[in-house]
């Protein structure tokens, strides 16, 4: 599923581009033929009004939701096309390209800060050892060395 898209060699293919996306719950369109392009380095906020869409888009870019029809394109790869998503397996290298905050933290309170930041990538295949190594990192870079246990 995941065959190159067709670009000119003049210009680079975005790190996101999404193409006539639609979405519908019962008979209730909510995304009627979305497009949109994220060039490599930029960072994209979507705001509206409450009810508009805005995190089923976010939900069905990231595969958290099915999509009714459209294309979701990552680096130059189909992820989804015409409707149509990549099998699991290849999702799964295409959800490490996304990342998105939500509304509310949604972390876990029962948990230390270390797992909270250590689960997600676990779940996805990760080695304990490298997920620990890369939170530390985070940690470190957000001025937060020393509160693994938090």
């Amino acid at each position: 599923m995941s065959e190159p898209v067709n670009t000119k060699a003049s210009s680079p293919s975005p790190i996101l581009e999404i193409r006539e996306l639609k979405k519908s719950f019962k008979d209730t369109d909510v995304l009627k033929g979305i497009s949109l392009s994220v060039d490599k380095g930029n960072v994209v906020t979507i705001i509206g009004p409450s009810g508009s869409g805005k995190s089923t888009l976010l939900r069905c870019a990231s595969f958290l939701e099915t999509v009714d029809g459209g294309d979701i394109i990552y680096d130059g790869r189909y992820a989804v096309k015409d409707g149509t998503a990549a099998p699991k397996k290849e999702l799964s290298g295409f959800r490490s390209l996304f990342g998105m905050v939500f509304q509310n933290f949604n972390l876990f309170p029962h948990y230390s800060v270390m797992k909270n930041i250590t689960e997600p990538p676990i779940l996805h295949g990760c080695g304990r050892e490298e997920a620990e190594e890369r939170a530390v990192s985070l940690l470190k870079k957000m001025g937060l060395e020393g509160k693994e246990k938090a």
